[in-house]
């Protein structure tokens, strides 16, 4: 075992080394790229190979863990790729994919509403390019990022729609299969891996062993044919079978991954016994039988569709009410002092409601705050006050910066004589 260790620690300094050879590879080349849009800024060539290897950078610094640099690359990759031409099909596909990875990188770093907002604009580039209905080789684009907007969702989001996401990617791949047999370099075998890895272990957690079992029998057979990493598939199914009362099959498969990866069987082992965090129809459920209130509108309105989006659940226009209702709920649980995780679920899906009307509004801004601010500013309180008590420091000061965005629109509110009573409470938590 300690071989082993030596061993990994040695091939994460190599990777590093590597990492940042490349970063400073690739900022010696943006700053020529630079030099040359000084000259010419608007010039589509130029904003487009930056724009390529911003976004490389940003990836590079994620993984070293690099998360300020990281979202400073990606922000303006995306800058970068909006100044390179007219909107495409594929100009969509290299948005939505910048995005995506900022999602990640967000996500890595806790910052949830940041995380979860990017994938919504993620999969809002996509589908807005009419990539949702892309047939194969192109719909496994769209597969790779509904693998990436899952893991996202999985750490940070509601699991219900984790796992739709990651269906959605496995049944692309599924239905590609003879583009993937015949280019084994179109596929993507991290992609695969990430949207069965989120869909078993959401299926796992909540005990539903077919499906579970379904999911590992495909990724462990592309595996297999070297798409993918074999030991934790191997892993991940021998521990599955274990749980599910088949430790015969099990044993097998569970020696085979300790072979290939000591440390395979107990990441999954620690994967299962995790379990699944709540999911946002089961927060209105708990918080309507906790507080006694009525709840089955709400929850049919919100939690009865499917949808990759996590603010595609609504019309945005039709989404303020139902976010209010949701603030309302992760308040009356914080006043309560009962379930903190069901509250900030509650409190979360409520702004992102929010943000996410307020962002694609169609009108006047200002008469928009004035029916909708007070309730917007009431979960933004609850949020940051939960953030805090469940330990998560990042998701705080994450949060901080939409709201600090919203208070100083309050300002602006009472200044023209519509004063929102909670803003000033709202101002003080995000100031500095």
């Amino acid at each position: 075992m300690e071989a082993s260790a030596q061993a990994q620690r040695a091939e994460g300094a190599e990777r590093r080394r590597l990492f940042l050879r490349s970063l400073d590879q690739h900022s010696r080349a943006a700053g020529i790229l630079r030099v040359e849009l000084d000259a010419l800024p608007d010039e589509p060539r130029l904003n487009e190979q930056l724009a390529s290897l911003l976004y490389s950078m940003g990836s590079s610094q994620t993984a070293m863990d690099l998360i300020d640099e990281a979202l400073s690359s990606l922000d303006e990759s995306e800058s970068r790729y909006e100044r390179s031409g007219p909107a495409s099909p594929q100009l969509a596909l290299r948005i939505g994919d910048v995005r995506a990875r900022r999602a990640v990188t967000h996500s890595a770093a806790g910052h949830a509403a940041s995380a979860l907002t990017d994938t919504d604009l993620a999969v809002e580039a996509y589908v807005g390019a009419g990539l949702q209905s892309a047939v194969p080789p192109l719909s496994l684009d769209f597969a790779r990022l509904l693998s990436m907007v899952a893991a996202v969702q999985a750490q940070h989001g509601d699991p219900d729609q984790a796992l739709f996401s990651a269906g959605q990617a496995l049944g692309r791949y599924r239905d590609a299969i003879d583009v993937l047999t015949a280019d084994p370099g179109a596929h993507m075998g991290y992609a695969i891996d990430m949207a069965a890895a989120v869909a078993s272990r959401v299926e796992a957690g909540r005990a539903n062993w077919d499906y579970a079992l379904a999911v590992d029998d495909f990724t462990l057979s592309t595996a297999e044919q070297g798409w993918g990493d074999l030991a934790s598939a191997l892993a991940r199914t021998g521990v599955h079978l274990r749980a599910a009362g088949r430790p015969a099959e099990a044993a097998p498969l569970l020696a085979r991954a300790a072979s290939l990866d000591p440390t395979a069987v107990p990441a999954q082992e620690r994967i299962l016994a995790e379990g699944v965090p709540v999911s946002l129809g089961e927060a209105v459920l708990l918080a309507g039988a906790v507080l006694g209130e009525r709840v089955e509108a709400l929850h049919r309105a919100l939690a009865s569709g499917e949808s990759a989006s996590v603010t595609g659940r609504l019309p945005h226009q039709a989404a303020p009410p139902y976010a209010r209702r949701l603030g309302q709920l992760a308040a009356g649980l914080w006043h309560s002092e009962g379930a903190p995780d069901v509250a900030w679920r509650l409190a979360l899906e409520s702004h992102l409601l929010y943000d996410s009307a307020f962002r694609h509004l169609v009108g006047d801004p200002q008469n928009w705050l004035r029916e909708h601010g007070e309730g917007w500013s009431q979960t933004g309180i609850t949020a940051l006050r939960l953030a805090l008590a469940r330990g998560s420091q990042a998701a705080h000061d994450d949060l901080c910066r939409p709201l600090a965005a919203l208070s100083e629109r309050l300002e602006e509110l009472a200044e023209a004589g519509h004063p929102v009573a909670a803003a000033a409470e709202l101002a003080r938590m995000t100031a500095g």
